[in-house]
């Protein structure tokens, strides 16, 4: 009886539920960073360690093929894995931007014109007094343009990352043979 071997897009489907919500965990010690500092910890590790899941899955998925899964197809499915990751992610940071940190764009930038102003090099500069204007004016991005904009940037990093331990998760097999 012949098994059946699932494919990228099976994979990608299935493991794309637990990759979104370890993004979505990394979404949410972002957001909340500012209230809690040991997360910005937590972010930058997560963040940092994204090639490690990436991997991971990659790797899995060539061992359950026994090494004949091509660079391309792992490729694919790390590409995939960070779109279906970054759905669940993105509605995530939207629900609590929304509900819970509805002024988060306006906090951070306040922050940022807070300590600019106390850099002489800076306190007169164009992009302290640009910034200053978006905030009085109300022109800072929406939520959503906020999420959009996450989207597609970790989608896309993604892809280069996925590109990379694509070729890591390639290396050969080593089986165990019995004497």
């Amino acid at each position: 009886m012949t098994e059946h071997k699932r494919s990228i897009y099976q994979c990608a489907s299935q493991w794309g539920l637990p990759f979104g919500l370890y993004l979505s965990c990394t979404a949410v010690a972002s957001i909340f960073a500012d209230y809690f500092l040991p997360l910005n910890i937590l972010f930058l590790l997560m963040a940092l360690a994204l090639p490690l899941p990436t991997y991971y899955f990659q790797r899995r998925k060539f061992i359950e093929d026994d090494g004949f899964t091509e660079y391309a197809a792992l490729w694919m499915m790390g590409i995939l894995l960070y779109i279906l990751g970054m759905v669940i992610a993105s509605f995530v940071a939207y629900l609590i931007l929304h509900f819970c940190r509805p002024d988060f764009l306006y906090v951070q930038a306040q922050s940022v014109i807070k300590a600019y102003s106390q850099m002489p090099e800076m306190k007169d500069s164009e992009m302290l007094s640009i910034l200053q204007k978006m905030v009085d004016d109300k022109l800072m991005p929406s939520i959503i343009d906020m999420v959009f904009s996450m989207f597609w940037f970790v989608s896309f990093s993604g892809s280069l990352i996925s590109a990379m331990t694509a070729l890591v998760a390639q290396r050969p097999i080593k089986k165990h043979l019995k004497h």
